[in-house]
């Protein structure tokens, strides 16, 4: 697996974004987002994560994941909802597969579309 900073040079190449460009629509110098990508520097703050994501139209949570981060929306929500914590604990307990995820992922979304 590619980590944090080849992953952001690998998608800002591929949006065809120059690197004073990408910083300066995230908000953050370039000479700090090349630090970034060439690993010299640790994965920036959560906001810088996501805004990343937006730029360079990536999934926030593939960047999380690089990161070893968590997106603090994710955070809270657990935070906020116990029973969100407990669901996450019976699912890493109970060793789920992927297709095992995609199954409930889609359980939830027809749960929540027949409830609105």
């Amino acid at each position: 697996m590619k980590d944090f900073g080849e992953t952001i040079r690998e998608l800002r190449v591929a949006q065809d974004l120059g690197l004073r460009e990408t910083a300066g629509k995230v908000g953050i110098s370039p000479a700090y987002l090349s630090r970034i990508e060439r690993g010299k520097e640790h994965p920036p703050r959560p906001e810088i994560i996501k805004e990343l994501a937006k730029v360079l139209a990536a999934d926030p949570d593939v960047l999380f994941r690089l990161s070893s981060s968590t997106d603090p929306e994710i955070v809270d929500f657990l935070h906020e909802q116990p029973e969100a914590m407990n669901l996450l604990r019976f699912l890493k307990d109970s060793n789920f597969a992927v297709e095992d995820f995609k199954q409930l992922l889609k359980a939830a979304e027809a749960i929540k579309s027949s409830a609105e």
